[in-house]
């Protein structure tokens, strides 16, 4: 059996990830791994068996399929060559940063019968479709995903980071498309959002509400369904789903509750999660996720087919990250002060910083960092 020769374009904490992973694959031949850093080359050669080079340019020609792995802002570019030279591509989220470039590469991949994967990696979470199995259709989620600051992905805010995994999701459970999006976001650090809670409404009528941050005190990844069968709410580290399904005498309101005996509501309080709704778990048997991601990725390329998360898909949630951010962008802090607008207006009129101020951490050369592949 010929092996699809596959290159991995990034050699950061995913790159690395994704070429490990691959080297696990018997009908995949690793052929190298892309990145300018000499150090992170070095990593490479050290950590897997497998070559390393500067430029991923060099590999067109010798590769059937590649990972793009770098950082977001070099996603459009680095796919369109690929993508014109006809080489399947997985790009890991978002897909790009701009809804054009997005839809750019949609028709491109169309037009020269390329298969992309995006990386929405969270769509291979079973957790999730456990939750789906027992609630119904869903019609109202909430979704928390926050974590400390990491200083990955400073080229984008967190609503690209972070809020797109939970966009796509609730993308792809609610039928129709963005009526509404309300969102607020401030910048701690860098140079984009760094918190965000957005609320968004869909024509069907389903409504999201999703809150990120990576500047929290502590880790989170917990998603919450309400669906017209019942109630789920799925901690997507711990792949643990914790539910409750209606009966349907509630659905039908068949009784009243409201019109019963004090003995009759004292028992439904001492019982509601026993007897009235009662809550079940499920442990779901964990999985890795990514290596679920290249395998579907793989058999659609050998199979001509779409993978789980097309480049279609990946574009709906790029545009809607960018109603997020449009809506934080317009958001007004003060009525006072019109100036006071955005992820950065959280306090008007504010000094910038002095190159006298006292900062609480080490100070002296910045450290030089990789450039992008």
């Amino acid at each position: 059996m010929t092996k699809l020769r596959v290159a991995v374009i990034g050699a950061g904490h995913l790159g690395k990830i994704h070429a490990r992973l691959l080297k696990t694959q018997s009908n995949v031949d690793l052929v190298a791994v892309a990145d300018p850093s000499p150090a992170a080359q070095r990593q490479v050669l050290d950590q897997i068996e497998t070559q390393a080079v500067s430029d991923y340019r060099k590999l067109i020609g010798n590769i059937d399929a590649a990972i793009v792995a770098t950082p977001t802002r070099m996603h459009f570019e680095i796919a369109y060559e690929l993508l014109s030279e006809k080489i399947h591509t997985l790009i890991e989220k978002p897909l790009t940063d701009s809804v054009s470039d997005a839809q750019e590469l949609v028709h491109l991949a169309d037009r020269n019968g390329c298969v992309i994967q995006v990386g929405h990696v969270e769509q291979f979470n079973p957790a999730i479709q456990a939750a789906l199995d027992v609630v119904g259709q869903p019609k109202f989620i909430q979704a928390s995903r926050m974590s400390g600051y990491t200083f990955r992905s400073t080229d984008i805010g967190v609503v690209h980071d972070l809020m797109i995994h939970d966009i796509d999701l609730v993308n792809s459970m609610f039928p129709g498309d963005v009526l509404e999006t309300r969102a607020t976001g401030m910048s701690m650090f860098g140079h984009h959002e760094d918190i965000a809670q957005a609320r968004i409404q869909f024509t069907c009528g389903g409504v999201a509400n999703l809150t990120s941050s990576r500047c929290s005190f502590t880790s989170e990844r917990s998603f919450q369904i309400f669906g017209t069968k019942g109630f789920a709410s799925v901690d997507l580290g711990a792949s643990k789903v914790t539910f409750v399904q209606v009966p349907t005498w509630i659905q039908n309101r068949k009784y009243d509750l409201l019109d019963t005996t004090p003995e009759q509501q004292a028992f439904i309080r001492d019982e509601l999660f026993t007897r009235i709704l009662p809550k079940s778990e499920i442990e779901i048997p964990k999985t890795n996720a990514i290596l679920s991601e290249q395998r579907d990725w793989i058999e659609a390329i050998e199979n001509n087919a779409s993978p789980k998360v097309t480049v279609e898909q990946g574009r709906q949630a790029v545009a809607i990250a960018q109603t997020v951010i449009d809506s934080i962008t317009a958001h007004r802090w003060s009525a006072a002060d019109a100036q006071s607008t955005g992820p950065f207006g959280v306090i008007p009129g504010a000094a910038p910083a002095s190159s006298n101020s006292v900062l609480p951490f080490p100070t002296g050369k910045k450290s030089k960092r990789s450039k992008a592949a």
